[in-house]
């Protein structure tokens, strides 16, 4: 089956589109008895000119992502069939990814297949919402699950944007601090250092740090192309798992990635249990919401034993991973048949302490960035300043 792009007319509105057929008359027959009037049709992998070509660097913002499922939410409250709700939000989105994934996911849904597998399947939104709806699909949940996600994105979305906004004018100063360290080392200490050879006289020792502190950054800078390389081609290189293993490690960032999986697999378990499905698909469904490959691998290893009767509190223990908290409000909500309300109450709890580690963070950058600053500009004046005084007191004697 090959993807054909279109856009056409639907009801008096521009819209766009994916659809899979053997054959561009078979993709347009599709597209008609969609009630589209196609207007152009193309295979997904015929070339344009290049002034007609789309570059993305990166998908779709959370901020989009979060509008989109928002929108879901509200219009499938307000009633609306899931099919007409895709339409509707679809035709209002300038991105055209966006509303072509959004187009492609109603056609798939159409034919019959499940809303989570067309969401995954458009590559756009992340994979824990295809987790989330697979629980919506055993309940009635959709407008709640579409809301939740579109809140968690929103929330994600604005943690960034304070990131951003905090240490933009600190990496900039410092990356012109850095630079001007490099020029200075580059060519101002060396000249001032054959200066002070041909009196005799030796570089001060900070001097010397300085000039190989140059030399490992001249290094770096032609290993540049090979670390965007591995960048790039990281989970291949290493494995997924590795990397999010490792990312864990990481101060700060770790610990608050850790906090919204952990939030993220209560509030998902909370959702599945309520809509009565089975624990051990629920475990399954929360298990798989789970962003970090290591930690889910982790809760994978040990499903089996839910199976075997195994209570739940048992198993996040034995994973070594879980917060006691965490753990004893679990156990607490098993042995008091109040398992759903623990778990929507740990949810709350390490989701609130993930956005307290960042807001704490994001106020502590700006005196970091200062003391840094201070800190290069301090070794800018020693290492030229030192070999100056050496050069004088030499002439002196």
């Amino acid at each position: 089956m090959a993807q054909f792009i279109y856009e056409g007319i639907k009801q008096g509105k521009r819209v766009k589109g994916k659809v899979e057929a053997l054959t561009r008359k078979e993709a347009i027959s599709r597209i008609k008895g969609e009630g589209v009037l196609p207007l152009s049709v193309e295979h997904l992998s015929e070339k344009k000119p290049i002034w007609k070509r789309e570059f993305h660097l990166r998908g779709p913002s959370e901020e989009e992502l979060s509008f989109v499922l928002l929108q879901l939410s509200t219009l499938l409250e307000a009633g609306i069939p899931l099919s007409k709700t895709l339409e509707l939000v679809s035709s209002q989105m300038e991105d055209e990814r966006v509303a072509g994934a959004l187009a492609e996911i109603k056609s798939a849904v159409e034919r019959g297949e499940s809303l989570s597998s067309a969401f995954r399947k458009s590559g756009i939104f992340p994979e824990f919402l295809s987790e989330m709806l697979t629980a919506a699909e055993t309940g009635e949940n959709l407008e709640r699950i579409f809301a939740i996600a579109g809140k968690h994105l929103e929330t994600v979305a604005d943690m960034k944007s304070k990131i951003v906004g905090a240490i933009t004018y600190p990496s900039v100063v410092i990356g012109f601090s850095i630079f001007a360290l490099f020029v200075a080392i580059k060519f101002v200490v060396p000249k001032i250092a054959r200066v002070l050879e041909s009196f005799g006289g030796e570089l001060p020792l900070v001097t010397k740090v300085v000039i190989v502190f140059s030399d490992v950054l001249t290094y770096t800078f032609y290993l540049t192309p090979l670390i965007v390389v591995a960048f790039l081609y990281r989970e291949k290189l290493f494995g997924r798992e590795r990397i999010d293993r490792f990312l864990l490690g990481i101060p700060v960032v770790g610990r608050i990635s850790f906090y919204f999986n952990i939030s993220r697999f209560a509030y998902t378990l909370y959702m599945t249990l309520l809509s009565a499905v089975p624990i051990t698909s629920a475990f399954r469904i929360a298990t798989g919401s789970i962003s970090n490959l290591y930690i889910r691998n982790k809760l994978v290893s040990l499903s089996e034993e839910i199976e075997r009767g195994r209570s739940l509190s048992w198993v996040i223990k034995n994973t070594n991973l879980f917060p006691p908290l965490f753990v004893n409000l679990v156990e607490t909500g098993e042995n008091s048949g109040e398992l759903e309300r623990m778990l929507q109450l740990a949810s709350d709890i390490y989701k609130k302490e993930a956005l307290r580690l960042i807001n704490l963070w994001v106020r502590m950058i700006e005196p970091v960035s200062i003391l840094i600053i201070g800190a290069i500009v301090g070794v800018i004046v020693v290492s030229v300043l030192l070999p100056l005084t050496e050069i004088t007191s030499s002439i002196g004697k």
